[in-house]
């Protein structure tokens, strides 16, 4: 269970260091749930309940799980809540070995109004890891890329995920390293 965020301007590698991590990653046997957040149309910006249900839903397709999230969902609790009720239920039990969850692009949401809901969710996933009775969590690491500074958006500090795991912040790379990665496969 791992935290990583990369944080760079557009342009700068971001994407493709994704790719390479998520490759390493299926080395390892790890299932991997890619998730661009640039396909969130404008319906599910403006409407959290949706959003959380197709986050859901798109999280099990990406790991070939059966969606279940209309039969799942209870009105009883919050989309957050049922949010992390069906991954740990739906996906991370059922999964049974080591997944990732990446997301690229994770600025688009930033000016939604359940942005604050949403990072703090992903947050108690991974506060969750520390729970012994909650395994699964362990199991779950999550990536997240963006190029806009997220602590302008995140209003509750202590809820974010930004602030725990590996930062890796990229930077303009020098004329040598970008004639060894020209070289590279």
């Amino acid at each position: 269970g791992e935290f990583c965020y990369v944080l760079t301007s557009r342009q700068m590698g971001k994407s493709s260091l994704l790719m390479r991590t998520i490759s390493a990653g299926m080395e390892l046997g790890k299932s991997v749930a890619l998730l661009d957040f640039q396909l969130v149309d404008e319906d599910g910006k403006a409407h959290a309940d949706l959003f959380f249900r197709r986050f859901a839903s798109w999280v099990a397709e990406q790991l070939n799980l059966p969606d279940s999230v209309e039969t799942f969902w209870n009105a009883g609790y919050s989309s957050p809540q049922n949010c992390t009720r069906y991954v740990e239920q739906r996906i991370l039990e059922p999964l049974g070995g080591p997944c990732i969850l990446a997301i690229d692009e994770t600025d688009a949401i930033f000016q939604t109004t359940f942005s604050q809901d949403f990072f703090s969710m992903l947050r108690s996933w991974h506060n969750r890891r520390a729970d012994p009775t909650r395994r699964s969590w362990k199991k779950l690491d999550i990536i997240l890329s963006t190029s806009t500074e997220p602590q302008f958006f995140i209003d509750r500090p202590h809820e974010s995920p930004f602030n725990v795991g590996v930062t890796l912040r990229l930077d303009d790379f020098q004329p040598e390293e970008v004639g060894r990665l020209r070289i590279r496969p």
